[in-house]
């Protein structure tokens, strides 16, 4: 092993310079954050992402789902499956069987509705740490991140 690569791999194992692993730390503890406010709404961050997804877009192909959240499929299904039997999503018909198409349901959007206290509180938190002047930087920066990632 070079000097050169063993240096790279010495760098990696600690963390600080993959770009992936810093963002997805950051994504993680984030998500901890908003899972442990959205707790006594019985949603974890995913699952309430999903519902605010769903409602400002009307039902929706889970294929076209996965991608305005950025997510994959099979993490998508298992979370809608759990909304589905909490009777806060269900499939609706679809003009074309092959595709499975949900919607949010009535309880769905009282669900969401109701934990939306516990979902700002969980974003004051946070944004009083990072600082307001920041995030509006970091928002401009993310968004670069995301169209060149995409």
């Amino acid at each position: 092993m070079t000097e050169s690569s063993r240096i790279s791999d010495d760098a990696l194992q600690s963390g600080g310079i993959c770009v992936c692993n810093r963002f997805r730390r950051a994504a993680r503890l984030t998500s901890k954050v908003f899972d442990r406010a959205l707790k006594p709404a019985g949603l974890r961050t995913s699952q309430f992402t999903a519902l605010v997804t769903l409602d400002k877009n009307g039902p929706v192909a889970i294929g076209e789902l996965a991608d305005l959240m950025a997510t994959d499929g099979t993490t998508l299904t298992r979370n809608l499956e759990v909304l589905a039997r909490r009777g806060l999503v269900e499939d609706v018909a679809a003009d074309d069987a092959r595709v499975r198409v949900v919607a949010i349901t009535d309880l769905g959007k009282k669900t969401y509705v109701a934990a939306l206290p516990l979902w700002r509180e969980a974003q004051k938190q946070v944004l009083e740490a990072v600082g307001s002047k920041r995030w509006t930087e970091m928002r401009v920066e993310l968004d670069k991140i995301e169209e060149a990632c995409a």
